[in-house]
């Protein structure tokens, strides 16, 4: 067992690294972070304590609905490179990080726990590495008094460097928005139906078109069982190459489902790859194939390359990956080519790297978050979560919390057709901070529902800079994000379930979006001197507009539900 002294201000902690050959402290390049070098040849346990302080929640890679601040026993996490991240932050009411720990980027697999210790009050942080991709790793602790947010730029920066130019490039059409097939056409989707629906989404911006699952399969039942050889079925897309030319001329990319991980029962493949699978996945009609033996990753590699290749796709949708995070028990593989179930991964997706290039785009999908996949993926999109403008929020300002320079996309916006003009208005302003995707029938949207999807898809192209570039300051995680705030040129602040906006001197130019259900804003520090007050609706109708001296005080600004409030000081 090796120790090593965590130290900050009064408090003085020895931790403990059972299985390491050495620990050591890292010279010192941001005051108040620690940095120590793990050595070892095999698993190594790392445990210290902490004070608790005025903690109220933990920040997780991977948290959910749930925000709570975790017992010790019941705050253990398996972090994959398919899913999940090393990475936990101690969170206050005030938003400001206590205790932000991680692990560098060359661990593929730990268990990460820190949670309250019942006996002592205090956090137990208990880490394991056990998949490691060299034979060291840095264990990173920050102490510093910022913003929860700071703290997690933090640990992306020093992912970044970790993984230098092993970062996949991202395109800038990776942050336009796009239209997805899925919530509108499920698996009935055809090449008339795709064609139809990027003729209508190119007149609302769309710079891309995803084509989800359906393609591959005759079979409508929202099953898996018709997975693995990755196929255009001939009713639906009878000449795939043709068909992604006429949506080329339409001035969309063309962005393709596939999922790698799944074999069904019903594969032309099925009966070469059924004894090189992890196990079933459903039932026992779709099986995971396991990516430790070469025959399996060549397979996928050609299933991969071949929609880009052959038929001039620009890009794959690639789903299901966190299906390889397999935490049932793991067959022996005699004949398999690497030792573990992530890095047979690792060298599949760099061989579809390799043979696709940079300019192809990937979509992954959260929950695989991991820094790892930077190496692969060009961008990023929430979890499933249809018609939830919570939910959306939640993981888009998750991911977009640990995705380095990666572009974060909202899961595809969709609504009821009967659904309120600020209702299709929540929809888009649930998923402000990241680049939507659009799953309705264009076409058939009433012109009011017309007005909302174009005047925000063009807010989101006016303030495309420090929406998606400016430093994202969300606030209260443990409150599902109750306001976010991104500042750059402009500051744009969404306000959801806090309707107090607190402004600084430096914010001259601010744009208030009412994401609440209350027809009003409250706003502190818009003052002394006069400002310029424009007030629109849902739609960007104007309201009102006034040249005003704000009080002191709380100014109430009345905004519609779903409305924006800009004020420019004179």
């Amino acid at each position: 067992m090796t120790t090593f002294e965590i130290l900050a201000g009064s408090v003085r902690r020895s931790g403990t690294a059972t299985g390491a050959q050495s620990v050591t402290a890292l010279p010192t390049e941001v005051p108040g972070v620690l940095r120590f070098e793990v050595v070892a040849d095999g698993p190594v346990t790392l445990q210290w304590t902490w004070p608790t302080g005025s903690a109220v929640t933990l920040w997780r890679a991977s948290q959910g609905a749930r925000r709570e601040l975790p017992t010790d026993w019941g705050s253990r996490r398996r972090i994959r490179s398919v899913r999940s991240a090393p990475v936990g932050s101690l969170v206050d009411d005030q938003d400001r990080s206590l205790l932000t720990v991680s692990l560098s980027a060359h661990v593929r697999g730990c268990e990460f726990a820190i949670g309250v210790n019942e006996e002592t009050a205090e956090q137990l942080i208990e880490l394991v590495a056990d998949d490691i991709e060299s034979t060291s790793f840095v264990l990173r602790i920050d102490l510093r008094d910022v913003h929860f947010a700071e703290a997690l730029r933090g640990v992306t920066a020093a992912w970044t460097t970790d993984l230098g130019d092993r970062i996949a490039a991202v395109p800038e059409i990776a942050r336009q928005p796009m239209y997805s097939t899925w919530y509108s056409d499920h698996q009935h989707v055809s090449a008339a139906a795709v064609e139809h629906h990027a003729r209508a989404s190119a007149a609302y911006g769309c710079a891309a078109i995803i084509v989800d699952d359906g393609w591959q399969t005759d079979s409508t039942a929202r099953g898996y069982a018709y997975c693995g050889d990755w196929e255009p079925t001939s009713g639906k897309f009878p000449d795939m190459t043709e068909h992604v030319r006429r949506v080329h001329e339409l001035g969309l990319r063309y962005v393709l489902w596939i999922a790698p991980p799944l074999i069904g029962v019903h594969s032309k493949a099925w009966e070469q790859l059924k004894d090189r699978v992890l196990g079933f996945a459903d039932g026992e009609v779709v099986a995971v194939l396991d990516p430790r033996y070469s025959e399996v990753r060549e397979h996928l590699v050609e299933c991969c390359v071949r929609p880009v290749r052959d038929w001039g796709v620009d890009g794959l949708k690639i789903d299901f990956i966190d299906s390889w995070a397999w935490d049932g028990p793991v067959p022996d593989a005699p004949d398999a080519d690497c030792t573990s179930i992530d890095e047979g991964v690792e060298l599949l997706l760099q061989a579809v790297r390799d043979a696709l290039g940079d300019e192809v785009l990937i979509e992954f999908r959260q929950d695989y978050v991991n820094p790892r996949l930077w190496q692969f993926g060009t961008f990023l999109r929430a979890g499933d979560c249809a018609m939830d403008p919570v939910e959306n929020r939640v993981r888009t300002i998750d991911s977009r919390l640990l995705a380095g320079d990666r572009a974060v996309h909202s899961d595809m916006l969709m609504w009821h057709p009967s659904a309120t003009p600020e209702t299709v208005a929540q929809q888009f302003i649930g998923a402000l901070f990241s680049t939507v995707q659009v799953s309705m029938e264009l076409e058939s949207l009433p012109a009011s529902h017309d007005a909302v999807v174009r005047y925000w898809l063009a807010f989101m192209r006016e303030h495309f800079d420090v929406l998606q570039n400016g430093v994202l300051l969300p606030s209260r995680s443990d409150a599902r994000y109750a306001q976010v705030r991104a500042v750059g040129a402009t500051t744009v602040v969404a306000a959801f379930t806090n309707p107090v906006v607190q402004l600084a001197s430096s914010d001259r130019s601010v744009v208030l979006v009412n994401g609440g259900s209350e027809p009003r804003l409250l706003v502190e520090g818009a003052g002394p001197g006069p400002v310029d007050l424009v007030v629109s609706d849902c739609s960007g109708a104007e309201v009102y507009r006034r040249t005003t001296t704000p009080p002191a005080g709380l100014w109430v600004v009345d905004v519609p539900t779903a409305g924006v409030a800009r004020i420019e000081q004179n």
